[in-house]
């Protein structure tokens, strides 16, 4: 009987660390979502020192979390994200509005994309 409650407790220890992993990637990725829609926002308003601090604020947040994400992430959607960060610094640089703005909804998109592919839905238990 000893057994069975040890297994039971490691299993619930392990359903507990799954659910706070993917919250914590969901709340990670849409922060980081919301930085860029207002990068973007700002971008098009011509404000080009907001557009760039957020956007330069997501990306240091990005690489400071990168490391964790990567534990429970697939790593080709993160190296896109990279290469997107890559893309909007050039254009803000540039101060490229079309440039920027589409670099910023993508990165948005994608980051979305990924805390969303952690979210515990019930079809994941099938």
């Amino acid at each position: 009987m000893g057994r069975f409650w040890l297994g039971a407790g490691l299993l619930a220890a392990l359903l507990a660390l799954g659910l706070w992993a993917s919250g914590a990637m969901v709340r990670l990725h849409e922060d980081l979502a919301v930085d860029l829609d207002r990068a973007a926002q700002a971008a098009q308003s011509g404000d080009w020192q907001e557009a760039r601090a957020r956007a330069l604020s997501a990306g240091g947040q990005w690489e400071r979390q990168r490391r964790k994400a990567a534990a429970l992430a697939d790593h080709t959607p993160m190296e896109d994200i990279d290469a997107l960060f890559a893309q909007a610094e050039v254009f803000g640089r540039q101060e490229e509005t079309a440039d920027f703005a589409a670099a910023c909804a993508e990165l948005s998109m994608r980051l979305r994309a990924m805390g969303d592919a952690h979210t515990p839905q019930w079809w994941n238990l099938l």
